[in-house]
């Protein structure tokens, strides 16, 4: 064997471009991490780019594998390698993804400023340049020095943007110096370096140097376009801003109000004025958006939240209308639009939008930006205002993480975060906590502002402090503090429904909750709690709870269920991750909770819908026998089920996959519920082989700009293709999995109803025709008898005077009507989606029976509640 390793060990060295004997020396035996990375350097400094991403990759594997964390440092300097072997190949954009990976993991361990991600960061700048290259952009400008220096503009406001602020202001003031020693050098490069300077003092609390240098960068626009004849330059405009962002900082909010005004009519008089010339651009629109973004902000410090709403909603139209939903700027838009309606007390419609907001910033960001930190101090705004403080505190606690790591010890911007920290301690009854927090909040004030700055901020510090210590006397005269939440009360209208799921295994599950949202929104089912089960259940739970609180449904609270003898499913759906990363969310067990909601509920009110497994649901007729008997109206399965004539019973599908987890389970609930005479609706996986709507469905859904709805999307896109993959496998072969031999290629076209008239490997080509089957949508709309009387014709079954439905069986899918129910789910689904991102919550008019002397006022509360429903009526019309 040593003779043999020898020989191949010499082909291998005067041959390093054979890719075949470097596997066949590979495969010998087990190579370290360490002998793997040498060969990939070894392969890369020869020019073998492909052998050493084959080494690379192998190091990757056998790093993460025998790590507890995929997140090492080891693994960030690996992904810089396959990053760069990658960029040598060509394939650019690989590239940038395997170094953004590791920048963020270099960030989160080392910091920003380690001399790692400034590496990976001078390597992504590089890259950049050859995407431009490539997509026709052109290579970036440079500035040239006497000295014959080169150095990037970019590269410093890149910096800035990053947040790495000592790295961006080296840059920029060699840029700077560069420039003022050149004669030659162009006035418009000048100001752009100025600008961007003037941005960094700003982001670094100096204010007065950043008014300087803005006055600079507007006297020199000025100089510049004196002999101009264009009507409005964008220059001027951007220098006038920029000197107003710093007023608006420095607390002179009404100077900055009128310049920003000022600022925004210039644009929107450019864009009319182009428009009408037929010129109008994309540039100009954005330029608009970012100016109502900061006339927003203004208003918003002068508490005038109505106007910085609509200026906020006004610059998230322009960038939806011109940017992906995951740009950057569009996240910006979204948190202030959920900051502005969070002051406005509209704290439900703030949290979707919220989260948008977190979300990609996450992405675009990592999470240790202050951009990011941002977000997730909003987000705990919105926690809070929904009493959900134990939620907040996390978020907040990473915020000030993050900004006190970038910024200095006393830094303007921790006012807003400490101001929300203490609410949030004050609102969890640690007055001594909350109030060291206001103090330090009011010291950073005294300390950055002069007398008439920041007025309104300053008087809120002193209002909460002094309210503080009210309540800290309080206590220790007359006992314990009692925090009192100011909020709007949740209508409760509907059917309550109690739902059991494994959400996160496929699709299935976050669609059902979709269709949940919808049919709460039109006040005809009241979800009471969702239980979620099926390992990783912690996981599931928290999947749960960000899908419930992006659609408007963060009121309803989330269980941990038990566990089932089925193996541990894979998480195919996962949303958000920006947030629960770093929000560990407390859960109350299943058993407790649904008791707790049930001894609440009226007598025989209560639906148990059942998308899982039904252990749960058998744990509650075994520990709360009474309240099953007594508070259960009718349990509804997805599963399946037949009637045996000989026993004059129901009994479940043992076939069916939710049975099979735990097949006695499933016996005993059947059964339990026929000895009670508590009806059953059991809806089988036939039934949605009458309905299926098109896949290209999910493609529509991912026009509504919600992140919830392209995670599906693409989820369920990646579960076809592996299905399509192992379907053209062999019988025989092991990559198939657990997969019958009956699935095959001509089963899949037949099943998911594709025609291809040729043979073809690209699953694309058969995306937008294939069929979507919703098994658990379709056994949600079955909580509610309208539908089920008007959509489905289900087999009655009668034992001991109790009526028990089947919807689906093998000869019939027991759809009335296929066409109509399609475009019912379509539609729900839909509305879904749009309402949640709109920040739009349609609420009834509760009629005032208080005085009913005063027949004028119930009058009126009657006209109201008929206009609440018309509204209702006509944009369920309109989907």
């Amino acid at each position: 064997m040593n003779g043999s390793t020898a020989l191949v060990t010499d082909i291998f060295n005067t041959r390093r471009q054979s890719s075949f004997f470097s596997y066949l020396h590979s495969s010998f035996r087990q190579q370290t991490i360490p002998e793997l990375v040498d060969r990939g350097d070894s392969c890369f400094h020869d020019g073998n780019y492909e052998d050493a991403l084959h080494h690379y990759n192998n190091a990757l594997k056998q790093e993460r594998y025998s790590a507890s964390n995929d997140d090492t440092l080891q693994a960030s300097r690996i992904l810089r390698k396959i990053g760069l072997s990658l960029s040598r190949t060509g394939d650019s954009f690989a590239a940038m993804n395997s170094l953004e990976d590791a920048l963020r993991i270099q960030q989160e361990k080392l910091g920003p400023g380690s001399e790692d991600a400034a590496e990976t960061t001078a390597e992504m700048l590089k890259i950049l340049d050859e995407i431009r290259v490539q997509s026709g952009v052109g290579e970036r400008q440079f500035v040239k020095g006497d000295n014959g220096s080169v150095k990037a503009i970019d590269v410093g406001t890149n910096l800035l943007e990053w947040g790495e602020y000592k790295e961006a202001e080296v840059v920029l003031k060699d840029c700077l110096d560069s420039m003022n020693d050149d004669d030659n050098a162009k006035i418009d490069e000048k100001i752009k370096v100025l600008g961007a300077m003037a941005e960094l003092d700003r982001a670094q609390g100096k204010y007065d140097e950043a008014k300087e240098r803005y006055l600079e960068v507007l006297k020199t626009a000025k100089t510049m376009n004196a002999n101009s004849d264009d009507e409005v330059d964008i220059s001027v405009i951007t220098s006038i801003a920029g000197y107003a962002e710093i007023l608006r900082k420095a607390g002179d909010l009404w100077q900055a109000e009128a310049l920003h005004k000022k600022v925004r009519n210039m644009l929107m008089a450019s864009k009319f004025t182009q428009k009408s010339e037929g010129e109008a651009g994309d540039d100009t629109a954005l330029h608009l958006a970012i100016s109502h973004t900061q006339l927003g902000c203004t208003v918003f410090a002068l508490k005038k939240y109505e106007e910085a709403w609509q200026e906020h909603k006004s610059a998230l139209n322009i960038r939806l209308r011109v940017l992906e939903v995951t740009d950057a700027l569009v996240s910006e838009s979204f948190n202030y639009c959920a900051e502005t309606l969070n002051a406005m007390g509209r704290e439900a419609d703030a949290l979707p939008l919220s989260l948008q907001a977190v979300e990609i910033r996450s992405r675009e960001f990592g999470t240790s930006h202050p951009a990011y930190a941002h977000a997730i101090c909003v987000l705990a705004k919105c926690y809070l205002g929904v009493g959900r403080a134990q939620d907040a505190m996390p978020l907040i606690e990473k915020c000030l993480e993050i900004c006190e790591m970038v910024f200095n010890d006393n830094h303007a911007n921790l006012i807003p975060n400490l101001i929300i920290k203490g609410d949030i301690l004050k609102s969890m009854g640690e007055l001594e906590k909350a109030l060291g927090t206001y103090q330090r909040a009011l010291s950073i004030h005294k300390a950055n502002f002069k007398a008439g700055q920041q007025e309104f901020q300053l008087e809120e510090c002193q209002r909460k402090t002094e309210d503080v210590m009210t309540a800290i006397k309080n206590e220790m005269a007359f006992g314990p503090y009692d925090p009192i939440f100011n909020r709007e009360e949740t209508v409760c209208a509907g059917t309550p429904v109690i739902v059991i799921t494994d959400i996160g295994r496929d699709i299935d599950d976050a669609m059902a909750i979709v269709m949940l949202s919808t049919l709460k929104k039109m006040f005809v089912i009241n979800p009471l709690a969702v239980i979620v089960t099926l390992a990783p259940v912690k996981d599931r739970a928290c999947l749960a709870r960000m899908v419930l609180d992006s659609l408007g449904m963060q009121d309803v609270p989330v269980g941990i269920g038990t566990d089932v003898g089925c193996p541990e499913g894979p998480m195919s759906l996962r949303g958000f991750n920006g947030v629960f990363q770093e929000n560990q969310f407390q859960f109350e067990r299943a058993s407790s909770l649904m008791a707790r909601v049930l001894t609440d509920a009226e007598p025989k009110s209560v639906k148990l819908l059942c998308l899982a497994n039904l252990k749960d649901i058998f744990e509650l007729t075994v520990k709360e026998d009474a309240l099953f008997r007594t508070k259960v109206k009718e349990v509804v399965v997805m599963g399946g089920a037949s009637y045996s004539e000989a026993r004059q019973q129901l009994i479940p599908d043992e076939t069916a996959s939710n049975n099979s987890c735990d097949l006695e389970a499933a016996r005993q609930v059947y059964a339990e519920c026929q000895k009670n005479n508590i009806p059953t609706t059991t809806v089988s996986r036939y039934a949605p082989y009458g309905c299926p709507l098109c896949i290209s469905f999910l493609d529509d859904m991912m026009k509504t700009n919600h992140l919830l709805a392209g995670e599906i999307r693409n989820a369920n896109f990646k579960a076809m293709q592996e299905l399509w993959k192992k379907v053209n496998m062999p019988s025989w072969m092991p990559g198939r999995g657990k997969l019958p031999s009956r699935c095959n290629r001509e089963w899949f076209l037949e099943f998911f109803q594709v025609k291809v008239d040729r043979e073809t490997d690209d699953l694309r080509e058969i995306w937008s025709e294939s069929a979507l089957y919703l098994y658990d949508s379709i056994a949600t709309l079955c909580c509610l008898d309208a539908y089920v009387d008007l959509h489905f014709s289900p087999k009655l079954y009668t034992i001991e005077n109790t009526a028990h439905r089947l919807i689906g069986t093998p000869a019939s899918s027991c759809v009335a009507n296929r066409d109509y129910l399609v475009q019912e789910m379509e539609g729900l689904l839909h509305q879904t989606f749009m309402l949640s991102i709109e920040g739009i919550n349609v609420k009834p008019i509760k009629d005032d029976r208080t005085n009913d002397e005063d027949g004028e006022k119930k009058e009126k509360s009657r006209t109201r509640e008929r206009e609440t429903y018309d509204v209702v009526d006509e944009k369920k019309e309109t989907v």
